[in-house]
């Protein structure tokens, strides 16, 4: 996988995508592979069914987090578990396998 050019950005984010190799998706792209709501999704993080990994907060105008990503081994585990094999996850588990 080419390494993007780091000379600037969040240099926390640039890591866990490494960390992951890109494997990452936001509650959005969760919410759209299981088909369930994004406030589901979040739920789901809060009772630690799914991993949600936080950037920190931007003290400087809010409280809010920068940016959140669920790892995308996370989702096909749930998606296992529940049944969840909708049309989108069945894409990405192609797509995820050509890749190995």
């Amino acid at each position: 996988m080419p390494r993007a050019k780091r000379d600037k950005g969040d240099p926390e984010l640039a890591a866990l995508f490494d960390q992951f190799e890109g494997h990452l998706v936001t509650p959005s792209g969760a919410a759209e592979l299981l088909g369930i709501s994004r406030l589901t999704v979040h739920t789901l993080c809060t009772r630690g069914q799914l991993r949600a990994l936080r950037g920190p907060s931007d003290q400087k105008t809010t409280t809010a987090v920068r940016w959140i990503y669920i790892p995308l081994d996370d989702v096909r585990a749930y998606a296992l578990r529940t049944g969840r094999t909708t049309s989108p996850m069945q894409r990405w588990d192609r797509w995820l396998q050509c890749k190995k």
